[in-house]
């Protein structure tokens, strides 16, 4: 029998009324610890080089940021490895992070050495060496960035020591791979060679230009001069250009008054004008140089330039199929360069695929002591030009190939400079015997060359 008294219900309020104190202490001191778990988790901001993909290229490219990351290096890595899953939209980036890519434990070792085991799903399927290779070096460039961390281990659960996935071979990685990422855009520079003929330097310039920040970048490192010590440029010093702006396919290269008082010969005049606008020319999208002086239309520069009309490059004879542009390969100062030389067609070149039939075979017939990379009986298998996208699609049997990665390269650049001297065609897409990726020697074709 239970006796429930006035003085026993008040006792039990009493309790209650303490019982519901501490609750709520304990409420307050878990708000305070769950708080902070979750100001822990949100992370503190750090800055981070997030290493992504060209979409065009496939060549990597750095990305600087400002990550929320949490304290645990295994959550940092998992967040470096979400973001790169997801490139930043509308930037022309790509990534070779798969979906079910995990970071399951990794560890700070002494000295800075940041060990990583990665896990990957198991309906993952196979890469190529290319991607695995970009995949790999996404994530030691990306992961290099944290605080602390001076060198990298990678290695994937169920894997071989030393295989990443299964081609690329890992070991500690103390640096960025600077080869690997994109320090800027190609632009091909023709300085004048003794022989008077248009000699190629291929010069880097930064990326994130305008069309006429390009074009301006490009003039100047024109103007300045070239790397090899046997070439020239025609054209006066930086100090008389003004400016340089692209609009539509016309880039205007505005100069200073002074230029009007320079006095060159007829060959240095030529010169400096076919030197400007086969640069020019070379960049996307142009077609046609205007020349000004104090911003105004002049008749005639460099003494007797016509100057009135926009100048084409090599006159428009490309175009008309009254001439092939083709660059064999000359040798300065122990390097060998592209030159160009200019064949004249007695009679018009009807057809784009009659244009790169002779191209090829001109190219295996380099002039006087030239020489070429791409040998004579080279064959073409298959050509496809998408009108859309201006990319020619190429398919050769070269034997012999050239042995090394770097001649494999040089080989290559005669192809790209030769064939996107093709009207319509601003890019080049290159299969060799079959492959389409890489050559024997390990030189990579399997992204598109750009003009």
């Amino acid at each position: 029998m239970t006796i429930r008294s006035r003085q026993g219900r008040i006792s039990g309020r009493r309790h209650s009324r303490d019982g519901g104190l501490l609750v709520l202490i304990l409420a307050l001191v878990l708000a305070v610890v769950v708080g902070s778990s979750f100001r822990k988790a949100g992370g503190r901001s750090t800055p981070v080089v997030l290493c992504y993909l060209d979409a065009s290229t496939r060549e990597l490219v750095s990305n600087p940021a400002v990550a929320k990351l949490p304290t645990r290096r295994v959550e940092q890595v998992s967040g470096i490895i979400d973001f790169l899953r997801t490139p930043p939209a509308d930037q022309g980036l790509a990534t070779a992070v798969p979906a079910g890519f995990t970071a399951r434990r990794a560890t700070l070792l002494p000295g800075g050495i940041l060990h990583v085991v990665l896990g990957v799903a198991r309906d993952q399927p196979p890469m190529g060496f290319a991607e695995e290779d970009a995949l790999y070096w996404q994530l030691v460039n990306s992961l290099l960035s944290l605080p602390g961390v001076s060198a990298i281990e990678l290695s994937v659960d169920g894997r071989p020591t030393g295989t990443f996935l299964s081609f690329v071979k890992t070991q500690r990685e103390l640096g960025t791979n600077e080869a690997m990422l994109d320090k800027g855009q190609p632009v091909d520079l023709y300085f004048v060679a003794d022989d008077g003929r248009y000699t190629v330097e291929r010069r880097t310039l930064p990326t994130g230009l305008t069309r006429s920040q390009l074009a301006f970048q490009a003039t100047r490192a024109l103007m300045e001069g070239p790397a090899h010590l046997s070439l020239v440029s025609p054209l006066p010093g930086t100090d008389v250009l003004r400016g340089v702006t692209v609009t539509g396919r016309t880039a205007s290269v505005d100069f200073q008054e002074s230029v009007l008082k320079l006095n060159m010969g007829a060959q240095e005049e030529e010169q400096a004008k076919n030197s400007l606008v086969l640069t020019l020319t070379r960049l996307a999208g142009v077609s046609r140089v205007r020349l000004l002086v104090g911003g105004h239309s002049v008749q005639s520069l460099f003494g007797h330039v016509n100057a009135a009309d926009p100048l084409f490059r090599l006159d428009g004879c490309l175009e008309a199929g009254t001439a092939l542009a083709v660059y064999s390969l000359t040798e300065v100062d122990g390097d060998r360069l592209p030159v160009l030389t200019v064949y004249r067609q007695r009679q018009a070149l009807i057809g784009r695929n009659v244009m790169i039939s002779k191209s090829i075979a001109q190219l295996g017939n380099p002039p006087g002591s030239d020489s070429s990379l791409v040998p004579h009986g080279t064959d073409v298998t298959a050509m496809v030009l998408e009108a859309n996208t201006g990319m020619l699609r190429l398919s050769l049997t070269i034997t012999p190939l050239p042995e090394g990665q770097a001649a494999e390269a040089l080989m290559v650049e005669q192809l790209r400079l030769s064939l996107t001297e093709l009207p319509s065609v601003t890019s080049l897409q290159v299969g060799v015997n079959g492959s389409v990726a890489f050559l024997p020697g390990g030189y990579y074709i399997g992204k598109p060359f750009l003009r």
